[in-house]
C-alpha cells in the first residue's frame, strides 16, 4: 500500500493498462457512446459487460487487425473515441461475422486519502483502483479521514482533486419532507400491512446493484421493517430500464422503441398492486421541462391519488458531468426538472424525498459523487441505492 507521511499531495499516477490481440466482432452499426457499437471486452467486464467506461480509453492506442493485415480507421471500422465502441466502416474489409484482433490501452482512476493516524501523525494513503467506481482506503481504529484526493483517467500524480471532508452525511440540508403520508404512517404505526410500489427506470429496475438486496426500494423495504416490527411492509417494483414516466403514462403515444419491454410498460402495473403508497424515480424524465413536470406529474398525482394510495417523488440522483451540464464536481445542481419538481410537490403538498440535494453535499462529505456511478454514466453503485433509502426514510420521521 502506497504511504506517505505529512502533508503530501503528489500522488501515484493512475493505472494504465495496455491490452494485446484482443478478439472482438466489429458492430454491423456505427458507434454512438454506450447506445450502439462493439464493447471491448477488458473495459465492460468492469461493468458486467454492459457499458465501456467514458474517457478511459485512450483511442490513440487502438490497433484493429484482421489476421495480420492492419485495418483502416474510418475505412474498415470507426470508432467512438471517448467510449471505445466500434463498427464496421463504409467500406470495410471484414463482417460483422468476422473476429477481428484490437489492441488498446485504457485507464483507471482512484481515490487515495489523507489520513490521521491515532498518534496524530498525517500521511496519505492509497485507495484501490476502478474504471468507474474506486473506493477511498479504508480507516483503522483511531484514525480519520482528511480529505480524499480524486486520481482521475491517466493523471500524471500532479492533476488530482481534493475533497476536504467538510461535513457529515447529517449536515445534508435536503428538500425532504416529513408527515405527508399519513395514512401509510398511521398503518405503520398500528401494525397493519403496508404494500408499496416502487415505480421507476432502470435505476428502480436494479440500476447496477451488486444484488437484488441492495436495489434502493429492498434496502428501503428493510428499513421501514425495522423501523416498524409489528407492520408487514411488502414491497412491489414496477421499473423498465430506460423508460420514462410519459411511456407508462401514455404508451400508445409515447412509444417504447424495444417491443419486449414495452409490454411491462404499462401503468396497469401499479394499478393492479393496489398500493398504499407509489414512490416515483425517474431519472429518464430529467429532460422534462418547467411546464411538462407540471402536467405530467398533475397525471401522475390523479392517477395514485384515484388508487386510494399515497405518493412520494423522488428526485434524481447525479449523472456523469456532461449530462448534468457540470464543469466541476460540486456544483449545484440546476436541472430544470428537479427544480420543477421540488416546487410540485410543495405546492401540491406531496411528499418528496430530495435524493438530488443528498448527492449535492457529497463533495463536503470528501466524496466524489462521480466515483459512486457503477457504469460511469448513471447507475449508481450500492452506495448510491443506499442514499435513496435513507433520504425516504426521513419520509418516515
Amino acid at each position: 500500500m502506497f504511504c506517505v507521511p505529512g502533508n503530501v499531495l503528489a500522488q501515484v499516477p493512475a493505472e494504465r493498462f495496455c491490452v494485446r490481440g484482443e478478439a472482438l466482432k466489429l458492430a454491423a452499426v456505427a458507434p454512438r457512446t454506450w447506445v450502439a457499437g462493439a464493447v471491448l471486452p477488458e473495459l465492460a467486464a468492469y461493468t458486467h459487460g454492459k457499458v465501456p467506461a467514458p474517457d478511459a480509453f485512450d483511442a490513440s492506442s487502438l490497433v484493429v487487425r484482421k489476421g495480420d493485415v492492419r485495418l483502416v480507421e474510418g475505412k474498415d471500422y470507426l470508432v467512438d473515441k471517448d467510449w471505445g465502441t466500434l463498427g464496421l466502416g463504409p467500406d470495410s474489409r471484414v463482417t460483422a461475422e468476422d473476429t477481428v484482433t484490437v489492441d488498446y490501452c485504457y485507464s483507471l482512476r482512484r481515490v487515495d486519502s489523507r489520513i490521521r493516524l491515532a498518534d496524530g501523525r498525517e500521511e496519505t494513503r492509497m485507495g484501490k483502483s476502478h474504471l468507474t467506481r474506486p473506493e477511498p482506503p479504508e480507516l483503522r481504529e483511531g484514525e480519520g479521514r482528511l480529505s480524499n484526493l480524486y486520481v482521475p483517467y491517466f493523471s500524471d500524480g500532479k492533476n488530482v482533486d481534493e475533497f476536504p471532508v467538510e461535513e457529515g452525511p447529517e449536515k445534508a440540508v435536503t428538500g425532504t419532507t416529513k408527515g405527508l403520508i399519513p395514512k401509510t404512517l398511521e398503518k405503520l404505526r398500528a401494525g397493519r400491512a403496508v404494500r408499496i410500489v416502487a415505480w421507476g427506470d432502470s435505476v428502480t429496475e436494479g440500476g447496477d446493484a451488486s444484488s437484488p438486496a441492495h436495489q434502493y426500494q429492498a434496502v428501503f423495504g428493510e428499513m421501514l421493517r425495522r423501523q416498524f416490527p409489528k407492520a408487514p411492509v411488502e414491497m412491489i417494483t414496477a421499473a423498465v430500464g430506460g423508460s420514462n414516466s410519459r411511456q407508462w403514462l401514455y404508451s400508445e403515444k409515447y412509444k417504447f422503441p424495444i417491443a419486449e419491454a414495452a409490454a411491462r410498460l404499462q401503468w396497469g402495473r401499479v394499478e393492479a398492486a393496489k398500493p398504499d403508497l407509489v414512490t416515483v424515480e425517474f431519472v429518464n424524465d430529467a429532460g422534462l421541462k418547467t411546464d411538462e413536470v407540471e402536467q405530467v406529474y398533475g397525471e401522475i398525482l390523479r392517477r395514485v391519488r384515484g388508487l386510494g394510495a399515497e405518493l412520494i417523488l423522488i428526485t434524481p440522483h447525479f449523472t456523469r458531468m456532461p449530462m448534468m451540464g457540470f464543469d466541476t464536481l460540486r456544483d449545484k445542481d440546476q436541472r430544470p426538472y428537479v427544480l420543477a419538481l421540488r416546487e410540485f410537490a410543495l405546492r401540491h403538498h406531496i411528499a418528496l424525498a430530495d435524493a438530488s440535494a443528498r448527492w449535492e453535499h457529497l463533495w463536503k462529505e470528501g466524496i466524489p459523487y462521480i466515483t459512486l456511478l457503477n457504469n460511469g454514466i448513471n447507475h449508481p453503485d450500492d452506495r448510491g441505492h443506499l442514499l435513496f433509502a435513507e433520504e425516504l426514510m426521513k419520509c418516515f420521521e
